[in-house]
């Protein structure tokens, strides 16, 4: 009984290690830095998130903004009024791709999209509770991809203060999900 309460014991310490770990990588400022980079990766979920990334573009911090998990049935120019510049951005410099349909197909999409046109360096847009899983499978897709993490802060998960506004659950959804992303590169190690 007493193996089994150290077992407990151990696995409830390493769990909460682990969250803590995962707590002290969510990003809870803005991001700063105003390396140019080839492109601007925004992953769906969040009208914050295209906006934000169409925002950049305009600002000049790359040329292309290559959008990914776009639903099948939205059109390039319904996109229009999130941006700065209108229709004339989307065409000129927005790629949609629609073959992701999560964080693992978001990063499968943006690491072949990258690899296919020549991308070396991207600004990825996501929100903050969403950026270290986005880091953690785009690194293991595209570990020679250069990423400059851009987080937004959506509704619900405000800047400087998401503890307070109700963010923790969100945080502990957030956290399984990587927990589980981990393990499958483990396994996914042992099979190769």
């Amino acid at each position: 009984m007493r193996r089994l309460a150290y077992g407990l014991g151990a696995l409830a310490l390493a769990y909460g290690g682990g969250f803590g770990l995962f707590i002290a990588e969510v990003p809870n400022r803005s991001a700063q830095d105003q390396t140019r980079t080839d492109a601007i990766v925004v992953l769906t979920g969040g009208r914050q998130r295209l906006s934000t990334g169409l925002k950049l573009q305009a600002q000049g911090l790359a040329k292309q903004v290559f959008i990914s998990g776009v639903n099948p049935d939205v059109e390039p120019e319904e996109l229009a009024g999130f941006g700065p510049n209108g229709k004339a951005q989307i065409d000129c410099c927005v790629i949609l791709g629609y073959a992701a349909a999560n964080t693992l197909g978001n990063a499968a999409e943006t690491a072949a999209w990258a690899k296919a046109t020549g991308v070396r360096s991207i600004r990825l847009v996501t929100a903050a509770y969403h950026m270290p899983r986005s880091l953690f499978e785009l690194k293991r897709a595209a570990p020679g991809l250069a990423v400059i993490p851009h987080p937004v802060f959506p509704p619900g998960f405000p800047e400087g203060s998401w503890m307070r506004a109700g963010g923790l659950t969100l945080l502990v959804s957030e956290y399984h999900k990587l927990l589980r992303a981990w393990a499958r590169s483990i396994v996914t190690l042992g099979e190769a």
